[in-house]
């Protein structure tokens, strides 16, 4: 099948979707739709060099030769008109999420393959929603659940299904976010736009947990609360505009300038202390999965820079597996890509003699994702043209992880275990 690309929302996901198929399968982007281009033309002129190299990201440092033609796609601000004018098969959704559920109606009508942000909704109705849409659709339908595919995840789930620390009992992970104040300086910081930073953050690991021990999670109970963010200041506020600007500990303004980084754009540096402010910036979960097997699970979004952690304990009747994302890591200057970054395995066992372990490393320097993004692309291309490809999330696997953070949310404010058993 000849591979033909569209996307509706063409910002910083969208677009890196869009140039990783190209990278794969040249001349395969058709068009794109949105509110308007200008993230998608920032994006392009600073992967090509012709605009501000930090607009691109990680994908600086996946460079390769993009066709002259690219940069002229097609735009169309209403995606029904396009899929109704350009010849398309395949459509990327990466809209705000709380358009997700719309988006993936209009696609299924037009009868396309959807590769679909995660997550794939941020309402209990809107993910039911997509979930009736896509559960029988008979084109192929994959979650972008970008911690899948990764090197150190691929190895980490093999060594659970060889059973090299045997039969998995409980899993203990943590997410401290070192950048969590990103979350809060843009439109991610309302419930409106998000839903919450479970449906965000959360989902990812919650879904390898899923991925890697092959268990159903039968209920959730949550603890969640606002500590850090939110205030009294105005919504429009940045902190190059603020009084406060060298006084304030969340001043990204004092921060760029102390470190000679130049400010991000400012649309990035709003106030983190803004009244519209209202998700929670740390969650504590734990979850009952089939068999009695249990999880605990918490984030913060409070973390220092380089106090940041990713991943947990995986414990067996025969062993432990610690697996990190993060060891020590660096980042460029001045487009904030990876230059230097390490993911670990560590394997301990019950029989082994004391003090012995297996060690793994993961190098994942200049690479999105911890080395997933183009492993998941080359998967989604593989499925695309008939083959298989099970690191990419199916809708059942993203529903489920959608399911477990709605239901962190409602024990949150309900103080109730929520028995998940019967939306699964």
């Amino acid at each position: 099948m000849e591979l033909k690309v569209a996307c509706i929302g063409a910002g910083c996901a969208g677009t890196s979707h869009m140039l990783r198929m190209e990278k794969y399968q040249p001349g395969c982007c058709i068009a794109f739709s949105d509110i308007d281009r200008s993230n998608f033309d920032r994006i392009v002129a600073g992967y090509l060099d012709t605009g501000d190299t930090r607009t691109a990201g990680d994908l600086k440092t996946e460079a390769f030769e993009l066709r002259p033609g690219f940069r002229d796609l097609p735009f169309y601000t209403d995606p029904e008109e396009m899929l109704q004018k350009e010849d398309i098969n395949t459509v990327i959704i990466a809209s705000y999420c709380s358009h997700h559920a719309a988006a993936v109606e209009t696609c299924v009508r037009h009868g396309v393959n959807i590769l679909l942000e995660k997550p794939i909704a941020i309402t209990r109705e809107d993910v039911r929603q997509v979930w009736e849409l896509l559960r029988d659709y008979p084109k192929v339908t994959v979650v972008n659940l970008s911690l899948r595919g990764s090197p150190v995840s691929e190895t980490a789930r093999r060594h659970i299904l060889n059973g090299d620390i045997g039969r998995i009992v409980s899993v203990q992970y943590v997410n401290n976010v070192h950048y969590g104040d990103n979350y809060f300086r843009r439109w991610m910081r309302t419930r409106q736009n998000v839903g919450s930073l479970l449906l965000q953050k959360a989902t990812h690991d919650l879904d390898l947990i899923n991925y890697f021990t092959g268990l159903k999670p039968e209920a959730v109970a949550a603890f969640g609360s606002r500590q850090v963010y939110g205030g009294d200041m105005p919504d429009d506020l940045t902190c190059d505009a603020c009084e406060r600007r060298m006084l304030c500990p969340m001043s990204i303004y004092r921060r760029k300038l102390d470190a000679s980084r130049p400010l991000p754009g400012s649309s990035t540096r709003l106030c983190v202390y803004a009244r519209e402010i209202d998700i929670d910036d740390n969650q504590v979960l734990v979850i009952r999965y089939e068999g009695g097997v249990t999880a605990s699970y918490s984030q913060t979004f409070n973390a220092p820079h380089h106090g940041g952690q990713r991943g947990g304990y995986f414990i067996g009747t025969e062993g432990i597996m610690d697996f990190r994302f993060y060891g020590d890591f660096e980042e460029h200057p001045d487009t904030g890509a990876y230059v230097k970054g390490a993911s670990t395995i560590r394997i301990t066992r019950f029989n082994d003699r004391p003090g012995s372990y297996t060690e793994e490393v993961h190098d994942w320097a200049n690479v999105g994702h911890f080395g997933s993004a183009e492993n998941l692309a080359q998967g989604l291309i593989s499925l695309l043209q008939g083959g298989e490809s099970p690191m990419n999330a199916s809708i059942r696997e993203g529903y489920i992880s959608a399911v477990m953070c709605l239901a962190a949310q409602e024990s949150i404010e309900t103080s109730k275990v929520i028995d998940i058993r019967q939306d699964i």
